[in-house]
């Protein structure tokens, strides 16, 4: 037990560490500085930061939240960003290593496989950027192209190197495999790289959907990328696990966790919408919101049972949501403009990334 807890702890000061250089990205992002010069510096006064004053959250609680040199409040992002690196990294852990039973009772870890310990670096590897894009786009209200050509980079990159190993050790215990059109067509990069153009197009269609009915986008460009970014990251997980033999699985998910960025961008910004109608009187429109939301609900939780597996049931319940969207599309849409223009406006980007992490947590790989 003693050397489990040591582990754990060992996972989580890492995490709490890599949590810190994460707000350095995020920030300096914002700034557009370097991210390596200059060193560390009070951002009010700009006085360059003593080692102990970078101690992921000791610092903060010691220094009680303000500048040892400027006594200016330092913002919550800092200890919020390093505790939740430091929850991921032991989170994730649990999830792809297995490592030891609930009640901490082996003497010792269980045995971690390779691919055990490759999927949880890549885990480690996109979970950062996840933070990453979601505290710029909180904090500036924009996407950093590098954040999301770096999301889409690194799972085709996942794929390319999983889809080598798995060739190498396929053709030492078997022979060489027959190279034919079906080989190349449940390549995992092939996989990687249709959900990741899947997933833009789809984000694509949304947004641009607002064009359409009220002259403006629904959704930034960069929303566009994170979708592209997490159709390469799932489609190369996905694609990559033996559970999977066609993509249909995987555009399948890919869709869910689309439908979920939007389920839970609409629980955030409800309050607001449901205000704005009431103040209007709009009780059409406020009755199909409800049942859009009702409806949605229920088909995540039907694709999540595998109650759609059948063709026919998914693709005709697909398209029910698809009208009952349409139905409530255009007065969400219309509150775009009024609700950036009184600070109201939320970005999606970090309603995807929560989606993206809980799949993370919850798909078969």
């Amino acid at each position: 037990m003693i050397f489990s807890l040591t582990i754990l702890a060992f996972i989580f000061i890492v995490g709490l560490v890599i949590g810190s250089f994460l707000n350095v990205v995020i920030l300096r992002t914002v700034s557009e500085e370097s991210i390596v010069f200059p060193a560390s510096k009070c951002p009010k006064c700009n006085t360059p930061l003593k080692w102990y004053h970078n101690i992921p959250v000791l610092s903060y609680l010691f220094l009680r939240g303000k500048c040892a040199f400027c006594k200016e409040h330092i913002s919550l992002q800092y200890p919020i960003v390093e505790l939740l690196t430091g929850l991921v990294f032991v989170g994730l852990f649990f999830r792809f290593c297995n490592p030891i039973d609930p009640l901490f009772g082996l003497s010792s870890m269980n045995p971690i496989g390779w691919g055990q310990l490759v999927i949880y670096i890549f885990a480690l590897i996109v979970s950062c950027l996840f933070i990453v894009i979601a505290g710029t786009d909180i904090i500036e209200k924009k996407v950093a192209d590098t954040h999301t050509y770096s999301l889409i980079g690194i799972g085709i990159l996942y794929s390319v190197i999983m889809s080598i190993l798995n060739f190498v050790l396929y053709s030492k215990a078997n022979g060489m495999p027959k190279i034919d059109l079906h080989f190349f067509l449940t390549c995992p990069i092939l996989y990687s790289l249709a959900a990741a153009l899947l997933g833009y197009l789809i984000m694509e269609a949304i947004s641009r959907l607002g064009l359409v009915l009220v002259g403006t986008r629904a959704f930034g460009e960069g929303d566009s990328y994170i979708a592209a970014g997490l159709g390469a990251v799932f489609g190369a997980l996905l694609g990559c696990s033996g559970l999977y033999e066609n993509f249909l699985p995987i555009f399948k998910a890919l869709v869910a966790i689309i439908v979920l960025s939007g389920i839970i961008q609409l629980i955030i910004t409800f309050p607001l919408f449901v205000k704005k109608l009431f103040i209007n009187k709009n009780w059409l429109t406020l009755g199909a919101l409800l049942v859009f939301i009702i409806y949605t609900i229920g088909f995540v939780f039907a694709q999540y049972n595998g109650w759609l597996n059948n063709t026919i049931a998914y693709w005709s319940s697909t398209v029910v949501l698809v009208i009952l969207g349409l139905l409530t599309c255009r007065e969400l849409i219309c509150g775009l403009k009024e609700n950036t223009a009184n600070g109201l406006y939320l970005p999606f980007g970090p309603a995807m990334i929560i989606a993206g992490f809980i799949a993370l947590n919850t798909l078969l790989f």
